[in-house]
């Protein structure tokens, strides 16, 4: 398998858990007999198994243990944009010379790929969403925020798999959401020692 071809799967496979989680938390929020709920934690369960594929799949896939932050942002966030299927402004701030994060390249796409799919599911026709990486030590730091439509009671919930994920190569994950709606995606990963071979 190509390092393309993952890519397209690792894009398809996280659009598709958007989705589960997306009517799962539609679900959440109506209200819904017990029937009904209990379809709701169905398709958790679903998204959850559907979680530990993917990272199944990318780790049967033999791949360098180091990624390009930004080459990686950037088409994740094309295609999630073009999944949404309505206007939307983003705003990338990508920092210059980043060094490698010490993880494959499609778990970090996965990852971007399941952040911008968690922002979208807030965000209204015309909405605003800013992407910013930056350097913070011995870490690379991503932030996504944007704005909703009042708070979401479940998005801790909804982000749980999101932060599994991250951790599971060593990054910290965390979602906040204030008063007024704003949420914010925050990831620290980890830089990849570079050997310089001169």
């Amino acid at each position: 398998m190509s390092d393309r071809d993952l890519d397209r799967i690792t894009t398809l496979l996280g659009q598709c858990l958007g989705r589960i989680d997306e009517q799962a938390f539609r679900l959440q929020n109506e209200d819904q007999d017990l029937d009904e709920l209990g379809s709701a934690d169905v398709l958790e369960q679903e998204a959850a198994a559907l979680q530990e594929l993917v990272g199944s799949l990318i780790d049967q896939h033999v791949d360098t243990e180091q990624a390009d932050l930004n080459r990686i942002v950037e088409p994740a966030v094309r295609d999630c944009i073009a999944e949404l299927g309505m206007p939307v402004v983003v705003r990338q701030r990508l920092a210059a010379n980043l060094p490698p994060i010490a993880c494959r390249a499609g778990q970090l796409a996965f990852a971007i790929q399941r952040a911008m799919m968690l922002a979208l599911s807030r965000v209204d026709r015309g909405g605003d969403i800013l992407i910013t990486t930056r350097r913070d030590g011995n870490y690379a730091v991503v932030e996504l925020e944007c704005n909703g439509a009042g708070r979401d009671r479940h998005l801790q919930e909804r982000a749980t798999t999101l932060c599994e994920f991250v951790a599971g190569f060593q990054g910290l994950c965390r979602v906040d959401e204030d008063a007024h709606g704003t949420l914010l995606i925050a990831f620290e990963l980890p830089t990849a020692l570079v050997i310089d071979d001169s």
